[in-house]
């Protein structure tokens, strides 16, 4: 009698229905993972950001976010960005499927995650990035104006497997906002938590105030104001904060202005959460605005993180009796 296995496995784009954030990609490999990102808060513009890719890499995988902002009545797409003079389009055929609404006065303030897969584009030999985000509506903000450039790569050089997570916030803005990452791999005890983020605005309008940052590991700990935005990589000052990093054989390392210490603060969106680990073995934090008072002007936006650590979680092979398929 031959028997029959199915395995069923539900990993690239799955949501809690508990948390406020969707789990878009998770992924497990001997690998090392960067990313940077770009805004022009409410207006168009070009700039330049920069990634790192170890010489000698493939490209795993590779994800362009973009965020789209909108009041009622929903403005035309599609918007052509260009990266590094290729163009990508982003239309409703990318669309992540994490929405979610300005605070305050902008009820119809509506905000849209895209996400393209760009790892066959992408040269792994190539980790400067200009970007150019055209006007494309009459309406102040109506507009994708905020990316974000995500790569997975594999070297030979790599010892330590690591685990990636890709989140994107589906939760409305809030004086304070609460997410939570069940770790789904254990973490290494010597592994540093790499915790960047990708915000964008943080007060673009008075009152200015920013968004502190919370992790709860049974204590409430307060891990620094972000705030602004980042004029390096953005021609606004409030362009937002895009934690800037690589992550390799269990060393975090920051680019730009972001350092890979235990805090952020400004402009800098990088951390080592490690110290914050929860003792149930998972990650909980909260962004909350600083000024909890004033309301006019809201425009602290919570676009997604990315999430990395080692793990001792090994691939694995199976020996499959001659009688059995899989």
């Amino acid at each position: 009698m031959k028997n029959t296995v199915v395995l069923w496995v539900v990993f690239f784009l799955f949501s809690f229905s508990n948390l406020a954030q969707v789990v878009y990609y998770q992924e497990t490999c001997q690998c090392g993972v960067t990313g940077a990102g770009f805004s022009t808060a409410l207006g168009s513009g070009s700039g330049n950001f920069s990634i790192y890719i170890e010489p000698g890499s493939t490209i795993k995988k590779a994800f362009l976010f973009g965020v789209r902002f909108w009041d009622d009545p929903i403005p035309v797409i599609p918007a052509v960005i260009p990266l590094n003079s290729i163009n990508h389009t982003f239309d409703n055929q990318t669309n992540s499927g994490a929405v979610f609404n300005a605070y305050g006065n902008h009820t119809s303030r509506n905000i849209q995650i895209h996400s393209l897969d760009v790892t066959t584009l992408l040269d792994p030999n190539v980790t400067n990035y200009s970007i150019t985000i055209p006007p494309q509506s009459s309406c102040l903000g109506c507009s994708f104006n905020c990316f974000y450039l995500y790569v997975l790569y594999e070297n030979p050089s790599f010892t330590e497997n690591i685990t990636s997570y890709v989140l994107l916030n589906n939760q409305d803005e809030q004086f304070s906002n609460a997410y939570n990452l069940p770790v789904l791999n254990q973490i290494s005890t010597n592994s540093p938590i790499g915790f960047a983020t990708y915000l964008d605005r943080l007060g673009a309008l008075p009152p200015a105030d920013g968004s502190i940052l919370f992790f709860n590991n049974g204590i409430l700990n307060n891990v620094g104001l972000l705030k602004g935005g980042d004029t390096v990589n953005s021609n606004w000052d409030f362009g937002g904060v895009k934690g800037h990093f690589y992550f390799q054989n269990n060393i975090l390392y920051g680019l730009d202005d972001d350092t890979p210490d235990n805090s952020v603060g400004g402009t800098d969106g990088l951390l080592d959460a490690a110290p914050y680990l929860h003792p149930d073995g998972t990650l909980k934090w909260i962004l909350s605005y600083a000024n909890q008072v004033t309301t006019n002007g809201r425009y602290n936006i919570y676009n997604g993180f990315f999430i990395e650590h080692s793990t001792p979680c090994d691939t694995f092979s199976v020996s499959v009796p001659s009688d059995t398929t899989i």
